[in-house]
This record gives structure tokens, sequence and C-alpha cells, in this order.
């Protein structure tokens, strides 16, 4: 029998991945709590420097500010980010450049980011969260001290992992890449049992676990067939005043959900990509995906867990390291952990971690 079929084994595995990859992502992201570093070196090209609206032409506010094309000014940029106060107090809502607004989530080891991008016409929650605090009640607040409660709102999902759609069950309709995968995980939701996964609390200042979360009781609650709405490979989703374009991505899941706004340069990546590791179902599905992101010209850069903005993404070096990684130059080891091993390739800091069962358990 699969490993994965073993809840224990299966919640165990998904806490030691997760602290690897959050321990990677301390390394190379801009931390807003004050980790910082850069697997790249300073002096490499990042981007032209470019002048975006901070604030949308459509909104309340006018501001532009420049991308960032160093370490240090993503930084700044983070920990200046103004925090917006909401009752559910599990949620940290910061506001970023280009009418984003992030819901993280500090108090668990995921650190996971979900985002409310704001249009003229209609606005987009991208991702739900963990469930763990109500996301709908974060949105709801945050939507009405912006005046946008009478604003159409559509729920996306960037993938099915149980950390980005949580919070699904807040909502009436989600839109994901239509996958028989994504859809069971949807519609069967997660089931208690999953206590040392839950558990994995991180104090952080500011937040509070809701007091009727029982980390050995909790479970994600199914999602209505009817309510699910399909995107694919190419659609456009118009909020007015901007427009993303869809991108189907397989290697970390095979219902991986990317946006990108070609005239402002934004892109949400999801967990497909973060930077110099990735989690993978293989290799060759990973070349796949970084061919389609080398083509983008991306100022910024939005992540789904940890610092919620990183430099911008350097995909086609990436992708060349991955193609001599398939052409057998790379070191070879492995992630071993409760009798398994992931197989873990690195080649000039660049590193894989290829567990195809475990992304799609």
């Amino acid at each position: 029998m699969p490993f994965l079929l073993d809840r224990n084994n299966f919640v165990r595995i998904a806490a030691v991945m997760t602290i690897k990859y959050l321990a990677w992502m301390a390394l190379v992201l801009v931390g807003v709590g004050g980790c910082e570093g850069s697997s790249q070196p300073m002096t490499e090209s990042v981007s032209p420097e470019t002048t975006t609206p901070a604030v949308m032409s459509d909104s309340q506010t006018e501001a532009t500010v420049t991308a960032p094309t160093q370490l240090g000014q993503l930084t700044d940029l983070l920990r200046s980010a103004r925090r917006i106060p909401n009752s559910t107090k599990w949620f940290e809502i910061i506001a970023l450049p280009n009418d984003v607004y992030a819901l993280w989530e500090p108090g668990h080891m995921e650190k996971v980011n979900s985002f409310l991008i704001i249009g003229s016409k209609k606005d987009v929650l991208y991702d739900t969260g963990m469930g763990i605090g109500s996301i709908g009640q974060a949105v709801s607040e945050l939507r009405l001290a912006l005046d946008r409660g009478s604003v159409p709102l559509m729920v996306i999902n960037s993938h099915n992992h149980l950390d980005h759609n949580g919070g699904n069950a807040d909502f009436e309709q989600a839109w994901i890449i239509k996958d028989e995968w994504a859809i069971r995980k949807l519609t069967e939701g997660i089931s208690a049992g999953f206590e040392t996964y839950w558990s994995e609390l991180t104090p952080y200042e500011g937040v509070e676990v809701p007091g009727d979360f029982n980390p050995a009781t909790f479970a994600i609650r199914p999602f209505p067939y009817e309510g699910i709405r399909f995107l694919q490979d190419g659609d456009v989703v118009d909020l007015g005043n901007r427009q993303f374009k869809v991108l189907h991505t397989v290697s970390h899941s095979p219902d991986g959900l990317s946006l990108y706004d070609e005239t402002n340069h934004v892109f949400f990546g999801g967990d497909t990509f973060g930077g110099d590791f990735f989690l993978s179902r293989n290799l060759e599905l990973l070349e796949q995906d970084l061919a389609r992101a080398a083509l983008l010209e991306i100022d910024w850069h939005y992540v789904s867990h940890g610092a919620q903005l990183i430099q911008t993404m350097r995909e086609g070096w990436r992708l060349s390291i991955v193609r001599r990684m398939l052409d057998g130059e790379r070191e070879e080891g492995t992630l071993p952990f409760a009798g398994n091993e992931f197989p873990l390739y690195t080649l000039e800091g660049v590193q894989v971690a290829v567990a195809a069962e475990f992304l799609t358990y």
C-alpha cells in the first residue's frame, strides 16, 4: 500500500517537507519578520527598474512605487507596508503595491499567503488559506473598509493542497483548473485526525489562534461540486482595469493555476514558483513549467508562503539548470523520513525534491 495512504505518515512527512521548504525560503526570501538573504549574488541583474502603480487607477487614491531591484528594497517595502486590523486576529492583512492585499497566516509553520486583488469591476481572492481562521470574515471586513462590499468577488485556488483551499467553504463558488484530483480534494474535504500537522503553531505578535480551533478535531469542510467553476490555460480573468492570464502549471500539482498581468508585469505563481527550491512531481514537468515562466516579463512576484514578495524571477537561468539536471549533471541525494526517501537533485544552488505521490495525496 502506498505510504501516502497512511494518515500518520502523511502528516509527519507533510510537516518535515514543509519545514525543509520554509527553511530554504528563510535563506532566499525577504522575511517580513526580519529574515534576509539571497542565494543569488547581489551583483546579478534582477530586472530593469520600472515604475508600476501601487494603487490602480480606479481606486480611491493614487500612488506609484518603483519595482524593487535589490533585496534590501524589498525588505524595506515589506517592513513598512501598512497593516490592516481584522477581528479574526488570525490573519495579518498587509497592503502591498499594485492594489494587492495579503492575508498572511504567520501563526502556523506554513506561513501561508492568500491575496485579495482589487479591480475596477471585480476583485479576486487568490487562495483561501488553511481554514484555521475565517478568511471569509477577514475578506468581508477588508472589502467593507475599502468600500468594495458591492463589487463582485471571484475566488480562485492556485491549487488544491489543504493549505490553499482550507477556507473555500466560506464562499459560494470557487474557480479551479478542471482536474479530477482537484475536484476530489475539494468535494471530499479533509477529515479530522491530522493533529501533528495542525499543531505546528508558531507564536507571532498580534496573531491569535481562534478559540474554537482544536488540532485533534479540526477538519476542512467538503466544498459542494455545484459551487465549483472551471478555468483553463489561456483564459483571461478580467477585473475591468486589469486582466490576468491563466497559466495551467503541472509540476507541483496537476491543477496548478498561476495568474499573470502582462500590462503591469504582476505574477502570482502559487507553489509552483518560489525561488531556487522546487517541490515537484518530476523534472520533466518542472522543465515544462519553467520554460513557460521564462518567457514572462515579471516585475512583481507574489508568493504563497513566507514573505509576500520575492526578487523578480530568474526562471530562464533556473530552466537551464533543470535541463542540465535532466542531462545527468546533478548531485543526487535524498530526503529520508519514516522509512521513505524523496530524491533530491542539486546543481549550482538549485534544488529539486521529487515527491510525486506526496504531492497528489
